[in-house]
């Protein structure tokens, strides 16, 4: 069991709760620790578990037909995984791994299940989560189709800056691994980067490590 308390502080999602169905929640949760790297579940493996991240942060990729790894998405802390196969049936659909040191509290499918069908609140937070998991969803599906990858990568680079300190500023991830984000190659985004640079937007200044130029021009290029 976890304490309801922290439930209610780390995951927002549950918040709506009342306190009685959220302490249900918590007797059959379990809190479980995952080092860096570390597979919480793998792409068709029976969906027995919903996670809840309490820290840390979780990627949650798949691996397409071309072999790449593409992105889904990635939870930090108040994150949710694994809400549609749960909740909808059917194996994981991708593989979650822990991107650094990562605490989530772990619900068995068939308790969660149970409880379900005893407590409607409960089911209507899954009803919200899968609902919220489509939009996301679309809401991905409508910025791969509508925005070219230099212009998503000069998106992903003005959030970065408008977040630091100053004018310099780290892309916080490999180019691999934006590539992967963005789903595409990882050629394709130096390219971006070095039009960028180019354009006067930014300038490189180390190994993943960039300096802000002129913002007007960053964020005309962000599309």
């Amino acid at each position: 069991m976890i304490d309801p308390s922290i439930l209610r502080e780390r995951i927002p999602a549950l918040r709506p709760l009342s306190d009685d169905a959220l302490e249900h929640l918590a007797r059959i949760a379990v809190e479980r620790r995952y080092a860096t790297r570390a597979v919480l579940y793998r792409a068709g493996d029976a969906a027995d578990a919903l996670y809840l991240v309490l820290a840390g942060r979780v990627r949650v990729a798949r691996v397409a037909a071309d072999g790449r790894s593409r992105l889904l998405h990635a939870e930090g802390p108040g994150g949710v995984l694994g809400e549609i196969p749960v909740f909808g049936g059917g194996a994981y659909p991708a593989t979650a791994t822990a991107t650094e040191p990562t605490r989530c509290a772990r619900i068995g499918a068939a308790a969660l299940d149970r409880l379900l069908a005893e407590r409607p609140e409960v089911a209507r937070f899954a009803l919200r989560r899968l609902a919220e998991r489509a939009r996301s969803l679309l809401a991905r599906l409508d910025d791969v189709q509508e925005h070219t990858v230099p212009s998503r990568v000069a998106a992903v680079v003005l959030a970065r800056a408008r977040h630091a300190r100053g004018r310099d500023f780290t892309l916080g991830m490999s180019q691999a691994a934006l590539a992967e984000e963005l789903g595409t190659a990882r050629e394709v985004v130096v390219r971006a980067l070095g039009t960028l640079c180019a354009a006067g937007a930014v300038r490189r200044t180390g190994r993943a490590r960039y300096a802000v130029a002129s913002m007007d021009v960053l964020d005309a290029m962000s599309g």
